[in-house]
């Protein structure tokens, strides 16, 4: 079977998508790893900088250099532990619930741009097909 095609179809589409989140996260002020960041301390508020790079999967060094760029820009604030002195958490300030609002709506654009001219149908077929083959990496990924 020649997967040639559709490997260079999902790269393409990858770099095109990429290139536009960028774009409008730049002209918005924000850089390509933050809005993770920014999700998971709006759903565990008081998080600290090892429990977001646990769940995220990247290193504390990568969390560090962009929790600080992020508390810089006024995004998030520390906050001292009620229960530990030693323990700093984080929270969002105003302005990086507000980004988190512009992150939310620039993804929801570009798939309304993505998916025009679709039918409820074929988007409910390429979700299965998209899950089908994340199941069969998944398991390629189990059984090293």
């Amino acid at each position: 079977m020649e997967l040639d095609g559709i490997r260079k179809a999902f790269h393409f589409y990858h770099m095109t998508r990429r290139n536009i989140i960028d774009k409008r996260f730049r002209d918005g002020g924000i850089y390509f790893g933050q809005p993770p960041i920014l999700e998971y301390l709006n759903e565990n508020p008081y998080a600290t900088q090892k429990e977001i790079a646990d769940h995220l999967g990247i290193s504390p060094p990568s969390v560090a250099v962009s929790v600080k760029r992020m508390e810089k820009s006024g995004l998030l604030m520390r906050v001292c532990d009620k229960n530990d002195a030693r323990r700093n958490n984080l929270q969002l300030t105003e302005k990086g619930r507000e980004l988190l609002d512009f992150t939310h709506s620039t993804f929801d654009r570009i798939d309304d741009i993505t998916f025009e001219g679709f039918t409820d149908e074929e988007i409910t077929v390429l979700e299965d097909f998209l899950k089908r083959m994340n199941k069969n990496l998944s398991s390629a990924a189990d059984n090293k």
